[in-house]
């Protein structure tokens, strides 16, 4: 029994530690300040690049190698753009604008969240409907249908219709 309480006594020491280090790490007031690593600090430029051509390689994109270059190294420096080398003028000015025009983009991706926004409202229909949610409607409108329900044919069309609506 002595041997339980020293157990359960060890493993409460171990957690109430674990929580004082937890936190010390998670300070939820002041969490913005914290600055999160970026995952391609600290990687040689030639390492990054043979892993970026490694990666080109495995994935059949050695087509598009220059330019996965240039993403690797503005990646690790994005901030620090004007003085990378294997950037060219236009690609510094096509960054320069992207950081001027945070909002200016094509009127394609414009549509295609604004159809995509009316589908997911669609698909939220369906999947009421499809759950039941619609099975009271018709008794309380009187377009019920089913055994003993006058014109429950035609009723049957109008919640059909409205569904499919």
């Amino acid at each position: 029994m002595s041997n339980e309480k020293a157990s359960t006594e060890n493993i409460d020491t171990v957690d109430s530690h674990y929580d004082a280090e937890r936190q010390q790490k998670i300070d939820l007031a002041n969490n913005v300040q914290a600055k999160i690593q970026n995952p391609l600090h600290g990687i040689p430029k030639k390492a990054l690049l043979e892993q970026v051509e490694a990666f080109a390689q495995e994935k059949g994109m050695e087509d598009i190698l220059d330019v996965l270059k240039k993403g690797a190294l503005l990646a690790q420096h994005p901030g620090d753009f004007e003085s990378i080398p294997e950037l060219d003028e236009a690609d510094k000015e096509v960054i320069r604008r992207e950081t001027t025009h945070k909002w200016s983009q094509p009127r394609a991706l414009y549509m295609t969240v604004i159809v995509c926004s009316l589908a997911a409202a669609v698909q939220g229909w369906d999947q009421t409907g499809s759950n039941g949610a619609n099975l009271s409607f018709p008794k309380e409108f009187g377009i019920a249908f089913g055994e003993g329900e006058p014109n429950s044919e035609s009723h049957e069309w109008i919640v059909g219709m409205i569904n499919a609506g």
